[in-house]
Parts: C-alpha cells; structure tokens; sequence
C-alpha cells in the first residue's frame, strides 16, 4: 500500500473512531439525564412499591411534564406572533368592533345581491349605510390604522386592524381623518362618508374580517339584540372591482 493510501486510511479511521466516541458519549448523557430524572421522581414514590411500578410511573410523570413544557412554548410563540401581528395592546372588550359606525339606515345587506352598477349577481363583502356627503363615520374599536387612502372600487378607504383577528374597512368616504400606523379609539371619528370609488350614491361601505375571513358586520352590533343571529362567514379573497359599492 502507498504511504499516500495508508495516510488516507488512517484519517478514516481516525474520523470514525472520534465519531463514534462522540456519539457515545452523547447517548450516555442522554441517558444519565433520564436516569436521574427517574431517580428524582421514584424519590418522591412510596418506597413500598415495587420499583417496575415506580419506573412506569416515573417515565409516566417526564413525558407529562415535557409535553406540558412544549404546550407553553407554543403558546408563548403564538402570544408573541398575535402581539406582533396585531400591534394593538388595548383589550379584548375594547377591540371588538360592536358599534355602528354612523347612524343611518342599511340600505345594503351582507351576502350576494344584484350589484347596482354591473347588474350581476355578486358577493356584498360587507354593509351599506344611507349618509350624506360629509357624515362623521366613527371607529368601531380600538386599533390601529394600517391604511388610509385610495383604494381602487371602495374608493378613500380606512382599514383598522383591532388586534384579536379582528379589521374593519370604512369605504367610499369623502375624506380621511388618519393616517397609517395612528392609533383610534372606539368612538373616535376617522372620517367623512361621500361617494368615491365604485359607488352609485354617497354612503358608507362597512366590512368586518375575522381571521382574514369576512363576516356579517351586524352580527357584532350591541344594539343588535339577537342572541340567535348567526355570523355569516365569507373566505376574504380579492374581488373584482365595484363589489364592494
């Protein structure tokens, strides 16, 4: 054999050996660690039970313990990625979007309906209010203004994202209140109604999404008082232009 070969052989072996080692050693750290959390939780047994018991018990006791310790993680993770998300630390009550945004008539339900413009059946993602040019529209929850401006068919539009899931859209107005990345209050006006976008007469266009789905706006109302109304739910995708009028 080569001395070249023979040097090449050598490292092989070396390396395989170390390795091996490593991983040897790796499982006996593992298991002393087990052992040992046996040894702790056998301690706390009566002595008098036979130790198959005890050790039964005892691997029973650190998978309990571990998954419990996995369950925390995961929902300190959760905790952090909502936070993170929702960027709103007001609480629940205060965040979920309850009132009415103006006061006037719906004159536009949630759910399909013959679109006044296209003539077609299509999907309302969301209600319509009767108010004249220039009506104080008011959010429905604490939050943050995560856009204020022009927005193709819902024309000026506001969105608030409330935190616990929860958004609201304000379209068609005449003019905005807020700016982006400004936080409101439940009651606090953030803009005037008008007739922008694809819209047929001044009014207010009002959605509500709750985990990015959207839902019957009314079913939040307080003065609502209908216990056995159903929230209506509708997957939020991008829908074609003026149905939201």
């Amino acid at each position: 054999m080569a001395s070249s070969e023979y040097g090449n052989t050598m490292k092989r072996n070396f390396f395989t050996l170390i390795s091996a080692k490593v991983l040897l050693c790796s499982l006996v750290l593992c298991s002393s660690f087990l052992w040992s959390q046996r040894t702790l939780l056998a301690e706390e047994k009566n002595p008098a039970e036979s130790n198959s018991t005890t050790e039964e018990n005892s691997t029973e006791k650190l998978l309990a313990t571990t998954e419990k310790m996995i369950e925390q993680l995961i929902l300190q993770i959760d905790s952090k990625n909502n936070c993170a998300d929702n960027s709103n630390p007001a609480s629940y009550s205060a965040s979920i979007p309850n009132i009415r945004p103006l006061i006037g008539i719906i004159t536009s339900a949630f759910g399909f309906r013959l679109h006044p413009i296209y003539n077609n059946i299509r999907f309302h993602s969301g209600i319509d209010f009767a108010a004249s040019a220039g009506t104080r529209v008011h959010s429905t929850g604490d939050g943050v203004v995560v856009f204020s401006g022009y927005d193709k068919g819902y024309g000026q539009k506001i969105t608030i994202n409330h935190g616990y899931g929860f958004k609201t859209i304000y379209a068609h107005l005449s003019k905005s209140l807020v700016r982006q990345g400004e936080r409101v209050s439940r009651g606090e006006i953030i803009g005037l109604s008008g007739n922008t976008g694809d819209s047929t007469g001044p009014h207010l266009h009002y959605e509500v999404q709750k985990n990015n789905i959207t839902v019957n706006p009314t079913a939040y109302f307080l003065d609502d008082n209908n216990p056995d109304k159903l929230i209506t739910k509708h997957k939020h995708s991008p829908e074609p232009s003026g149905n939201n009028s």
